[in-house]
């Protein structure tokens, strides 16, 4: 029974399928088409469909059979072509499949056909990003703490990002650093402080219209006349004023126009397509009154295409919306004390989990034979622990304000002090501007301080035995003497078999880097717990026993 045959008889079977006919096997695909009827359907509607080579297995994260009617382009989840978006079950066996892909078009019938209903979740515009000069561009822009009023214009300032590969194109990649009114107000955008000091690199122009420029508000207009509606003749004299000035000078450059519109909750989205200076897509018209010439001139839009690229929202919320720590951890504000293989894969976590307020301290230089178990770069060379651990961390996350404390402060300056009662109130004071301080140090001097000065504030403490048999987490104010008594008395912990470095610097325990991440993984998830659910901080320790972990509280 040939492939054809095999899926003419299964649709067939279908109850709700009324007729199936025009199928044939083209060059590679099945093509034909299906009558839909059924009792809440006021009248049949008919789909043509379109089964691929890899039915019933899916095309990249794409179903392998598509359905099309170009009459419900107007609904919910149909594309410009009149592909019907479904998303359905898993399975090998094509009949059951076919059942399966048929019951997904049926409940999108009875959803948007029959139903009308709204999702609850925001769909983007519908667009194809396009080359421009053999190069596609993105746009990355995130919130800024500031209302726009329909028909506001100005200025965008961008930052350029790493350039890479995009579908098999070349990508030039910018932030937006800031939006600059014509009113001459100046709006920065929620980055750290990292991405906003620096200078910008390139600029544009914007226009907030405020509706959707779509057709059926999911087709994003492809033809600057389209928005001749929505843009004012103010903007488009601003576009020509601005092109006359720059022509000379920067003929031939692209200045993208970003035109922004409302979605969800007030929240703004920034469509952007680069224009050539020299060729932008504005005509002069002549002004005439009562059919006469005027000797005034206005701009319009041409009959041009419009070559959106990729612009994405990064704002906080999408950015950590697939995974952050509880709040009560990344609003607070954090020191880490110690950057070595278990600190910088602490403050790597923190970052990756939506902190945004982090200090790093540490005296030490990163050597190449430190990139092996911890989160340094070989690229970058050899450099103070903390300068480099802040340009990683800014890499990560462009919402994380981070500062480094002087190198000898907790090596030195609180060592020498500590028992000096006025300049011990000097740094208990500073100290205690952190929310929350974790040590991982393995410093039993400073360890011993910390636990001493009786702070307010969260104080946490994160070693780990030779070979990463067990982790131990001690919270304040009872640090000092757990940590102590776990290492000395508790823990069977090797202190011979270290690895020794060249020279005469301390030996350091032996372990890999995965050694080391699942315990700090697993004692940061314990920690983040403790936080959401306001649970007493008790001291706990993590044993590996035989590639099992257990966590035992105290």
């Amino acid at each position: 029974m040939s492939r054809v045959s095999i899926i003419e008889t299964q649709i067939n079977e279908i109850p709700f399928v009324e007729e199936i006919y025009e199928i044939k096997q083209e060059e590679l695909n099945v093509t034909g088409k299906v009558r839909i009827a059924f009792p809440e359907l006021s009248a049949p509607l008919d789909f043509k469909f379109e089964i691929t080579p890899s039915y019933p297995l899916k095309n990249y994260d794409s179903e392998s059979i598509t359905f099309r009617n170009s009459d419900l382009v107007e609904l919910k989840h149909v594309m410009g072509n009149g592909a019907i978006c479904i998303h359905t079950s898993h399975n090998i066996d094509l009949r059951k499949k076919l059942t399966i892909d048929f019951l997904s078009l049926k409940k999108w019938i009875e959803k948007y056909y029959i139903n009308k209903e709204d999702d609850t979740h925001y769909e983007h515009l519908i667009y194809k990003e396009k080359v421009v000069k053999d190069i596609y561009h993105s746009y990355i822009f995130t919130d800024v703490n500031y209302i726009f009023t329909k028909g506001e214009f100005g200025k965008v300032y961008l930052n350029e990002l790493s350039n890479g590969t995009y579908k098999g194109k070349n990508i030039k990649n910018y932030i937006v650093q800031s939006f600059f009114t014509q009113g001459k107000f100046k709006i920065n955008c929620n980055w750290s402080s990292w991405y906003i000091k620096s200078s910008p690199t390139n600029g544009g122009a914007f226009i907030y219209i405020d509706d959707a420029p779509a057709l059926f508000g999911k087709f994003a207009f492809n033809n600057w006349e389209d928005l001749k509606q929505f843009i004012p003749h103010e903007f488009l004299k601003f576009l020509h004023e601005f092109e006359k000035n720059n022509l000379k000078k920067y003929k031939g450059t692209l200045f993208p126009i970003f035109i922004g519109y409302r979605t969800i909750n007030s929240e703004i989205h920034w469509l952007v397509t680069p224009i050539e200076i020299g060729n932008f897509p504005i005509k002069g018209i002549a002004e005439r009154l009562e059919g006469k010439k005027t000797g005034k001139w206005y701009s319009e839009l041409e009959n041009d295409k419009i070559s959106w690229s990729i612009s994405r929202n990064s704002s906080y919320k999408y950015f950590f919306g697939r995974g952050a720590l509880t709040s009560k951890i990344t609003d607070k504000k954090v020191l880490i004390i110690g950057v070595g293989a278990i600190g910088s894969m602490v403050a790597k976590t923190l970052v990756r989990g939506g902190c945004k307020y982090i200090h790093i301290a540490d005296y030490d230089v990163k050597e190449p034979e430190n990139v092996c178990r911890s989160e340094y770069l070989f690229n970058l060379g050899i450099n103070d622990k903390i300068e480099e651990l802040s340009r990683i961390l800014s890499a990560i996350s462009p919402f994380v304000e981070l500062e480094t404390i002087d190198n000898h402060y907790f090596n030195s300056v609180i060592k020498f002090f500590y028992d000096k009662k006025e300049i011990r109130k000097e740094f208990v004071k500073s100290i205690e501007n952190y929310d929350i301080i974790i040590d991982c140090t393995t410093d039993n001097d400073l360890m011993y301080i910390l636990d001493s000065l009786k702070l307010k504030t969260d104080i946490m403490n994160l070693s780990i035995t030779n070979h990463a048999k067990a982790l131990i987490c001690a919270f304040n104010p009872n640090i000092y003497d757990f940590v102590i008594n776990q290492f000395s008395n508790v823990l069977k912990n090797d202190v011979e078999d270290l690895y020794n470095p060249t020279g005469c610097w301390d030996p350091t325990f032996k372990a890999s880097f995965n050694d080391i991440a699942v315990l700090v993984q697993m004692a940061l998830k314990n920690i983040n717990g403790l936080y959401e659910n306001n649970l007493r901080k008790n001291n706990f320790v993590i044993k590996s026993i035989e590639s099992n972990y257990k966590v035992e509280e105290f």
